[in-house]
């Protein structure tokens, strides 16, 4: 399986608006668990979202799952992509399947009709995958059948007896697997240095060090993020605010900024005169690009998780985590960093620079009202 796909899921999910009309987020209730029954159908594209998720119905279109323990035993018309602590697959996918868990399990009445791409800690395949399958994980194990080429990159790979791989299966791996007798590969069994593009480089980087990376920048920025948002809320909001009406404006805003801000350095660098101000410049313009990803962040949070009413300080740090999760989560996949940056970064700063909070009306208040005049009544000339 090709990497465009992931890319091109993973894109469609941060950085594509969509119509209120064709998208539903539905998230569990105070028991944290959300179940939909074998007679359910959900006609839109759906984002589901609670600590357990157990998914018997019909997604007539893409479904989105997030949790820490998901099982899908019904039926995906569309695209399936499941982020959780643990994964058990048993249903029909009539389209691709994105999958990252600690513990993945394909069970053996699971179907894929398109492609799969499976990362986690320990993934076990026993389905049928009818298109290519991409896996990295610490261990694999595979079963069942394949209908395309399996790439698999893992410490440890073993395929049960039985297997039948229609393509070729490609693994990158210390030791290489054993294949028993009743194992069928239709194409070459071929070793390869790296699946990953970046792992082939001198630095070595595994898929478990990016994931750890990421987790400690995911981190750094929620420290980072906190107090922006406490010590700063209006300007972080209004800046959410032009994401959400105005996500173009804040996309040429960005343009701008991000290509002219270089050139005013340099120019201010120029003279010696000018050195303070190019460094006041450059300081402005790295805290405007770091904080560019936590804007956008929180405007993702906000769209996933947002409640009716006003919105608690635990309410928006809650989104503000759920955003920056994503977009690390997404980073730390191979190849999707390089296209990510740079929209996150233009989207970000257009909003702050943009950014026009709203500020407090202070009303002047007027002179106190003056008090009735009191009319004296007349008195009568003395009578003579």
């Amino acid at each position: 399986m090709r990497i465009g796909p992931v890319r091109t899921w993973l894109l469609a999910a941060l950085l594509a608006p969509a119509a209120a009309q064709a998208f539903r987020i539905q998230t569990a209730d105070g028991t944290n668990a959300l179940a939909t029954a074998a007679g359910d159908v959900l006609p839109k594209e759906t984002l589901l979202i609670g600590q357990e998720l157990d998914i018997r119905g019909r997604a007539e279109r893409d479904l989105w799952l997030a949790g820490t323990t998901v099982q899908v035993a019904g039926e995906s018309d569309g695209d399936l992509r499941v982020l959780a602590r643990s994964v058990a697959l048993r249903g029909e996918m009539s389209r691709n399947l994105l999958a990252y868990a600690a513990g993945l399990h394909l069970a053996t009445g699971a179907v894929v009709r398109g492609d799969a791409a499976l990362l986690g800690n320990h993934v076990i395949g026993e389905g049928r995958v009818e298109g290519d399958a991409w896996i990295l994980a610490r261990s694999v194990t595979l079963g069942g059948t394949w209908g395309g080429t399996v790439r698999v990159q893992a410490d440890e790979i073993r395929v049960a007896p039985g297997t039948a791989i229609a393509g070729d299966l490609v693994y990158a791996t210390a030791k290489a697997p054993v294949l028993d007798a009743s194992v069928t590969v239709g194409g070459e069994v071929r070793p390869r240095a790296s699946l990953l593009p970046e792992a082939a480089g001198g630095m070595g980087v595994t898929v478990r060090n990016r994931l750890w990376l990421h987790g400690f920048l995911f981190l750094a920025a929620l420290l980072v993020g906190m107090p922006f948002v406490g010590v700063f809320p209006l300007l972080a909001g209004g800046a959410v605010r032009n994401l959400q009406a105005a996500p173009w404006r804040s996309l040429v805003a960005g343009l701008i900024t991000v290509l002219a801000g270089p050139f005013l350095i340099g120019f201010a660098l120029m003279t010696l005169v000018g050195i303070p101000l190019a460094l006041a410049l450059a300081a402005i313009y790295f805290l405007l690009v770091y904080l560019s990803h936590i804007v956008v962040a929180l405007w993702i949070g906000h769209r996933l998780l947002r409640g009716p009413g006003p919105q608690s300080f635990g309410q928006v740090l809650a989104a503000l985590s759920a955003g920056l999760f994503l977009l690390y989560f997404a980073a730390a996949l191979p190849g999707v960093a390089s296209f990510l940056a740079l929209p996150v970064v233009v989207l970000g700063a257009g909003a702050l620079v943009a950014a026009r909070p709203l500020r407090p009306v202070f009303a002047v208040p007027g002179p106190p009202p003056m008090p009735p005049l009191k009319q004296t009544e007349p008195t009568e000339p003395p009578q003579a």
